[in-house]
């Protein structure tokens, strides 16, 4: 448990950190907008709930496996559903890196923060 409040403290202070820079909140208004088209045209073609929109728009950005037991069935859909995910994977795939970049970046006492080495 103690791993976990350790993880989720350094999670929220990388946040706190990479959320001023204006790259980052370029690439989540960005996100949000695309979330939000995907959300609302799935809700508007498919006729799925906008809870069942946003999930399935969502979880096809995220790089995993998840099976959200939502297929699009429209033709429109499907060619939709192909340029979301060539737009939208990518800004997904950079605003993960840039948080990713944030949480492994660490302080030694005393001293500047501490970038890896690219």
């Amino acid at each position: 448990m103690i791993s976990f409040v350790l993880t989720l403290k350094r999670l929220f202070s990388a946040v706190l950190r990479v959320g001023k820079e204006p790259i980052f909140k370029t690439l989540l208004l960005t996100l949000a907008l695309i979330l939000l088209s995907g959300t609302l045209f799935y809700h508007q073609t498919e006729g799925w709930s906008l809870l069942d929109s946003f999930y399935f728009a969502f979880v096809s950005l995220v790089p995993t496996g998840v099976n959200t037991g939502l297929t699009p069935e429209a033709t429109s859909s499907k060619w939709f559903t192909m340029f979301y995910l060539v737009g939208g994977v990518g800004v997904m795939l950079m605003l993960l890196m840039k948080l990713g970049l944030a949480i492994i970046k660490f302080e030694k006492p005393g001293d500047k923060a501490v970038e890896p080495k690219k």
